[in-house]
């Protein structure tokens, strides 16, 4: 009797260990690709955003300026607008300088502009590689990041 009891008794533990585990096992497989998702859609906005740029300032064409600003917008949707997170601020601060200089056609400070958002994303984009990395490897979900710098 007592050994059917102990039998019964681990086989709950060991399904909701399991039940556990799975849950654990999805939830990071579930953020890992969302932060993939993320990171591809950062690159292609990010491209296209230079791209309009330098067509804003040099030769506009019928539809640039509302694809320019579109695309800003959807950049500036995926940052991180608290000030603690020093790379979204970063970027945050590039988008707006470039929309600037791209508008007043101002070519030299346009690419310095763009320079330092390209250094600035690259580094986003790198430490979020790396964050997700981690979690695959691991398997915990980083802990937020809330005072990133």
């Amino acid at each position: 009797m007592i050994g059917a009891v102990l039998g019964f008794v681990g086989s709950l533990l060991s399904t909701f260990g399991k039940s556990k585990d799975t849950q654990l096992d999805v939830r990071t497989k579930v953020v890992t690709n969302e932060r993939a998702q993320w990171r591809k859609d950062m690159r292609e906005l990010s491209a296209t955003y230079v791209a309009l740029s330098y067509r804003v300032a040099a030769m506009p064409k019928e539809d640039d300026e509302y694809e320019f600003e579109r695309t800003r917008v959807q950049l500036r949707l995926r940052l991180n607008a608290n000030p603690e997170h020093k790379l979204d601020a970063q970027l945050l601060l590039a988008l707006q300088t470039i929309a600037i200089s791209a508008r007043a056609k101002d070519l030299h400070d346009l690419k310095v502009r763009l320079d330092e958002f390209e250094a600035a994303m690259q580094a986003l984009l790198k430490r979020e590689w790396d964050k997700s990395k981690g979690e695959a490897e691991t398997g915990n979900i980083a802990v937020s990041d809330k005072y990133a710098t």
